[in-house]
């Protein structure tokens, strides 16, 4: 027996399961995951013909148009002038689909489509030297590997499966081993996302080829990064929730393999960090199970990574986040052992409440995990690199499932407007100064400026909300901008900008609602209208109330895919603040929202329009009343309130209604 044979006997033995259990995966499949199956057998069927369209819920640059190379496939094919559809067909994740599809339908078509395609890329592209570099960039190289050894693994006892493609085979893997080993660009690894999948896919290849400085130097890095780039709160730093779980996942894939040869990797601790990364993409949900949209991400439904980890964990809680059954891929990753396991493993359901992500500069607040929640986030954090946004000071919301506030996602990685206009502050619901970029990008990738993050709060007190940050980006024209968002219920929600500094400029909010929420506007009230509820939006400056304009705004769902939504957008001059309410309507009543001055109790005087806020909103038998201050208290502005209800904060909240004493402090 040679080298070959020895290392294709140990590769079965590691990765693929036996007939019977492939026939009963699939039969799983068949059953519980109809629609996963069926994206993944059209895909299937679609690269029998040589025609790519990458559709996977986790493709991370997905298209919308299928091409067809017909007999031969061009592997640097440039569709559409984006090189990142390169990048994306020379990861070649739709391999997998190829072996799932092949034990679903039993048909050798996919099988020799597999080894048509991989010993045509094979023979193009296997001399680095000679090739196009875009089909060998180290993050490629890393995923493109782990996708081989998947894929491959599905066919291992296929009689299609010569001599001649197992040399190869294990042959382009040593050299996708040593190119990724010898990689130049070790501090980039170390801090990016790219850095864990290269070194992910170096981990696998040195179990495939058996070589133990390929696995040493593959855990250094490994280790590095998941030191470097996890915050406390689990959140991957580069501030987009997609690159977060493209990161968590390919942990999992670390960690399953690394099962599967008995091989300790990470310490206790370090799992801890891991677990800890899942638990924040539970965190990082919508009400519809989606991931939160915010920089370089898409509306992908994240039950699929949960399960994995609820699986990988053997955590109740992380299973009554994803599905009831495990998902399609993971019952192909971990068999029926698995889909038994998971069958059996108990739900724990989760309560609502705050999580308040200090590192990350997050907060989330549900009343529950279910899908027809309330729901408020809110973000003022670092500009993550290359793919964040400028969305300091950002804030969404959902009221009773439906999407109110939303972002505005990505498009396209391309140097072209919508990649300036979707990173821009313009299109996320924040405070702007003369409608300028606090942070102007000087390319795709790079801020010509990084201006920090401050003074983040994070209380939930009697069930009222504050959600406040700062941040430095309009500090070279002297502003400061403050934004506190107050939230007396949770669909009352007052969102309040304040200029710290020089007053003299304008000060805007802007704000991109729904899919599904159309606008109008009666007097000085904007109506807004989805499918499940009715609001209404009123502005006010120190002046009194304004009048918000009725706009439109950009909104990417996925790479590739853009249309427009209705949005606000509301501007004052020569104003310290801009404050808007928006209030959930409850049938047949009529919302009321009114400013007012605050008064100071101790020294019998109505404090300025420009240093204090008060609001009292209205709804059928509910009151409550809002103050918000300046500056800190005291120099006779101490005890200040509205309606004959006092307290010593910066920002109060009381129920009205209740014949309340005194103000609930959320600030001091």
């Amino acid at each position: 027996m040679n080298n070959i044979d020895l290392l294709w006997d140990d590769f079965k033995k590691h990765f693929s399961f036996k007939k019977d259990e492939y026939i009963k995966i699939a039969d799983f499949c068949s059953k519980s995951c109809k629609e996963m199956r069926d994206i993944i057998l059209q895909t299937a069927d679609e690269l029998t013909e040589n025609t790519f369209l990458f559709r996977l819920p986790w493709d991370m640059e997905a298209t919308n148009e299928p091409v067809n190379f017909g007999k031969k496939i061009k592997w640097n094919y440039c569709f559409n002038e984006d090189e990142e559809f390169i990048f994306q067909l020379n990861r070649h994740r739709y391999f997998i689909c190829l072996g799932q599809a092949f034990w679903i339908k039993q048909n050798d078509i996919y099988v020799k489509t597999f080894l048509n395609q991989l010993i045509d890329w094979i023979n193009e592209n296997i001399d680095i030297k000679n090739a196009d570099r875009k089909v060998w960039r180290t993050l490629e190289t890393g995923l493109r590997a782990d996708y081989w050894v998947r894929a491959m693994s599905f066919f291992t006892s296929h009689p299609l499966i010569t001599d001649e493609i197992k040399e190869k085979f294990f042959y382009a893997l040593s050299v996708h081993a040593n190119h990724l080993a010898t990689n130049p660009k070790e501090g980039f690894s170390i801090k990016s996302n790219w850095g864990v999948m290269e070194y992910a896919g170096l981990y696998v290849l040195s179990h495939v080829l058996k070589n133990d400085e390929y696995k040493k130097k593959a855990i250094y890095f490994l280790k590095m990064a998941l030191h470097t780039q996890i915050h406390d709160d689990g959140m991957q730093w580069e501030a987009s929730s997609m690159y977060h779980n493209e990161v968590l996942d390919t942990y999992f894939e670390v960690l399953r393999v690394a099962k599967l040869y008995n091989d300790e990797v990470f310490s206790e601790d370090e799992k801890n960090i891991i677990k800890n990364m899942a638990f924040a993409t539970l965190y990082h949900t919508y009400p519809n199970h989606h991931q939160i949209l915010t920089g370089d991400s898409d509306d992908t439904d994240v039950r699929d990574l949960l399960s994995r980890a609820a699986l990988l964990f053997k955590d109740s809680s992380l299973k009554f986040a994803g599905y009831k059954e495990l998902d399609f891929e993971s019952a192909w990753l971990f068999g029926t052992e698995g889909i038994v396991f998971y069958e059996k493993l108990e739900n724990k359901r989760l309560p609502g409440g705050l999580i308040a992500c200090h590192e990350s500069g997050e907060a989330i607040w549900r009343d529950s995990y279910e899908e027809n929640s309330d729901f408020i986030y809110f973000r003022n954090t670092s500009l993550g690199g290359g793919h964040g946004h400028q969305d300091k000071l950002h804030i969404e919301f959902w009221f009773e499932g439906e999407e109110i506030l939303r972002d505005s996602g990505r498009f396209t990685y391309k140097d072209i407007d919508e990649r300036y206009r979707l990173k821009g502050s313009q299109t996320h619901n924040v405070p702007i100064i003369n409608n300028s970029e606090y942070a102007e990008c000087r390319d795709s990738w790079i801020y010509k400026s990084l201006p920090p993050s401050i003074g983040n709060t994070f209380i939930i007190k009697e069930n009222m909300l504050l959600f406040e940050g700062f941040h430095c980006g309009y500090m070279n024209i002297g502003v400061l901008l403050r934004r506190r968002v107050v939230a007396p219920t949770s669909d009352i929600i007052i969102i309040s900008d304040e200029i710290i500094g020089n007053k003299d400029h304008v000060l805007s909010q802007h704000f991109a609602f729904g899919k599904n929420i159309s606008l109008k506007t009666e007097s000085n009230v904007a109506i807004g209208r989805g499918e499940r509820c009715e609001f209404s939006v009123m502005c006010f400056d120190e002046r009194g109330e304004l009048l918000p304009e009725i706009t439109h705004s950009l909104l990417s769902r996925h790479y590739n895919q853009i249309e427009e939504t209705t949005a606000l957008k509301v501007n004052t001059t020569g104003s310290y603040f801009l404050t808007t309410a928006i209030v959930k309507n409850r049938e047949n009543t009529k919302i009321e929202i009114v400013k007012e001055d605050v008064y100071n109790f101790a020294y019998d005087v109505m404090l300025s329009k420009d240093t204090a806020q008060g609001y009292v909103i209205k709804r059928n038998k509910e009151k409550y009343g809002v103050v918000l201050i300046k500056n800190d208290v005291g120099n006779h502005s101490d005890l200040n309130g509205i309606r004959g209800v006092y307290g010593l904060g910066q920002t109060m909240v009381c129920e009205l209604h209740k014949n309340p004493e005194y103000m609930t402090v959320l600030k001091w």
